[in-house]
This record gives structure tokens, sequence and C-alpha cells, in this order.
């Protein structure tokens, strides 16, 4: 299971979709779309509930990052044949309704690409995008189960040491649905 992000800037993704096409002009068709299939874009219907909407969780999840950290990064797919290292484990809270830790290409550099990993109450949910993108993302959070995300990137003719580029994304979890709800765009592709 891996929650994504949307955008109007869309991505090629190679994962199963099952989803209703979206009635948005903007919306390109199904296979482009930037995030995984358990997540929705803010914008889509959720399937209709037949039951009552599940209590909230208030519960905390065992284990540190480290655990939360070990126990995720095996179904993050590698990066061609490159894995993935824990870069910033501050985000990650066993008692949030979403909490998230960022993991960089091993041995990467400032511009190498980046997942968003993230976690109900201590249980890995999978990554934010789709795909990962290029420079450290900014992350904040906004409230137990909202985190706001600025992607960076270089615009043309910009460098890696001097990029400018900015998009954000939101991320929220759910609690009706079960799952986490994507605002936003993520950066452009070349």
């Amino acid at each position: 299971m891996a929650p994504a992000a949307t955008s109007t800037t869309k991505e090629d993704t190679d994962t199963q979709q099952d989803e209703t096409p979206s009635t948005s002009a903007a919306r390109e068709e199904k296979t482009t779309r930037p995030v995984p299939p358990n997540v929705l874009l803010d914008d889509e219907e959720p399937a209709p509930k037949t039951e009552a909407a599940p209590e909230p969780d208030t519960s905390c999840g065992s284990g540190d990052a480290q655990s939360a950290f070990a126990q995720g990064v095996s179904q993050v797919p590698l990066w061609g044949t490159i894995g993935w290292e824990l870069f910033d484990p501050s985000g990650y809270d066993p008692c949030a309704s979403l909490s998230w830790e960022t993991l960089m290409v091993e041995g990467g550099s400032s511009s190498s690409p980046f997942h968003i990993m993230l976690f109900n109450h201590g249980e890995y949910l999978g990554t934010a995008t789709a795909k990962p993108y290029g420079f450290a993302p900014t992350i904040e959070r906004v409230s137990d189960s909202e985190i706001a995300v600025t992607y960076h990137w270089p615009r043309e003719g910009e460098g890696n040491a001097n990029r400018s580029g900015t998009t954000d994304a939101g991320f929220r979890w759910d609690e009706t649905q079960q799952k986490v709800i994507m605002s936003g765009d993520v950066p452009p592709t070349a």
C-alpha cells in the first residue's frame, strides 16, 4: 500500500490503478496518474461505503523511527539497482495519524532522488508519490493528520546549487476512507 501525490504535472507509473476516470479536463488518462492506487486525489470521489465510519485510532504504534524505516523500506522499489537510506527520521511519530520519514538513494547527493515514507500510528502506508523526486523536500506538520511538503527543483538554466523552483503539496490522512488524500502538485518532469 503506497499513498502518493496529485499533480497537474503528470508522471508515468507502472502501478495498477483501481479508480474511475476523473471528469476533470486537466486529468490525463489514468496510466499517467502520479499516485499509487490506494491514495485518492483531493478531487476524486471515494467509493460508496455501506458501513459506519471507523472510530478514529488514538493508539500508538510500537517502535522507533529506525525500526519503522527497517520495516517499510523493503516495500519501496529500488531506484534502478540502488536501495534507499534513511535521510531524515524527525517526522516519525508512532502516535500520529500521519507521520513521515524522508529517504534518499544510498550514497546520494543533494540533488539525488528522495522519497517520503508515510505512516499511520506507526504502520507503514507507502510512499507519498509513485516516483521519487530530486532534492530533499521541506516537510512541516500541519496537524496530527496532515503534512505540507515543498518540493525543490532547478528552473530552466539553473544549476543544482542555485535551484529556485518550488512546488507545494499536502497529504492528509482521512480516517473515514482509511487513505491518504493528496492535494497540490509534484515537481515538473523534464
